[in-house]
């Protein structure tokens, strides 16, 4: 009985959550009038006009200040960068990407239930995974992550779980399980590895964020759920930034959250909104070398791109975007987007 519940509670988390995805892509479509804050349709907000500053609402003072007006530079897509490579290629719904050493491409799909590499041209290099729950398969795959020896790390919203990879896709290992003890998930979400190897996943339902080592075991948890600075909410996109601070997309009080790597509050930024700094439904993030970051939106359909003090610099590529997910930079700068209503991965380089 128990594991009919848990595979019947997979079946229906997934079920959830694609729907969210498909119902989000599809407002931001419609016409009509927004019936309430989690379904309001912010597709058609304006980007930054070139030149003018905006800031993210912050709680910290030293961004408070008004900014020096500059021209901000922007990105331009790479057309076909992945279909050109790959005639016939199809997706469903790609939501983790990350990029290794050598700029190679990984890749996960929440309905396809596998793992794609790609070389920095947009060809296909290998693909592995399957439905199920046994080692090498997956069950709705959110978050992809690469350690610093090249081991793939991949964590599963369905399975409650995390698993590391060869980067030649050969399994290793298998940690994590349903339950809110240190370790367990109440559906495992994004996940970001330090330069000592210590894995931090997300855990939506029990908004705190589990540490483990490379090999696995269990460090502790941070954080709890709630509201109040610090709190986290369905948390989803987590991040190590240049200057070692861990950020998370604290997807359900619309934000984001600063901390150190052991879980000590440091700002939070952010609130509900269409404009410039503000986000609706936020869940991924990520930091070129500089700590300038990108922050995507699900419900807002947009990327918004921030300096390193907050400052709003632009908006990529403005009206095209479906529930993106997924952000990852490779050593050139250039920036790899999981489009997930729109079922394409797409690359993007300064002009």
């Amino acid at each position: 009985m128990r594991i009919s519940f848990i595979t019947t509670q997979r079946a229906v988390l997934k079920a959830i959550i694609t729907g969210m995805i498909i119902a989000l892509a599809a407002v931001a479509c419609a016409d009509s009038s927004p019936a309430s804050p989690s379904t309001e349709d912010v597709s058609g907000s304006e980007p930054t006009p070139s030149g003018e500053s905006q800031n993210l609402q912050t709680d910290d003072p030293s961004q408070a200040a008004p900014r020096e007006i500059f021209e901000a530079a922007s990105y331009v897509e790479i057309e076909g960068w992945n279909s050109d490579s790959n005639p016939g290629i199809l997706w469903a719904n790609p939501n983790g990407i990350a990029v290794d050493s050598d700029g190679n491409i990984y890749t996960t799909e929440f309905q396809g239930d596998r793992v794609r590499k790609f070389n920095s041209n947009g060809e296909l290099l290998l693909e592995w995974g399957g439905s199920g729950s046994a080692d090498g398969q997956f069950d709705a795959p959110t978050g992809i992550a690469i350690g610093p020896d090249g081991d793939v790390f991949v964590s599963e919203s369905g399975n409650h779980r995390v698993q590391k990879f060869t980067a030649d896709g050969e399994w290793i290992s298998t940690f994590g399980s349903l339950g809110k003890n240190d370790g367990q998930f109440e559906s495992a979400m994004m996940l970001t590895i330090g330069d000592e190897g210590l894995v931090y996943v997300t855990d939506w339902g029990g908004g705190r964020i589990n540490v483990f080592t490379p090999d696995g075991d269990v460090i502790g948890s941070l954080l709890e759920s709630g509201q109040e600075p610090g709190q986290l909410s369905n948390p989803t996109g987590i991040k190590i930034d240049p200057d070692g601070n861990l950020w998370v997309v604290d997807r359900g009080n619309n934000r984001i959250q600063r901390f150190t790597l052991d879980g000590v509050f440091v700002s939070h930024a952010g609130e509900f909104g269409d404009a410039p700094g503000q986000f609706s439904t936020p869940t991924g993030i990520d930091f070129d070398a500089d700590g300038n970051f990108i922050v995507s939106e699900v419900g807002g359909n947009r990327l918004q791109r921030f300096a390193k003090d907050g400052q709003v610099l632009d908006e990529v590529a403005p009206g095209t975007f479906r529930a993106p997910h997924g952000l990852a930079f490779d050593s050139a700068g250039a920036l790899y987007v999981a489009d997930t209503g729109n079922h394409t991965i797409r690359k993007f380089v300064l002009e």
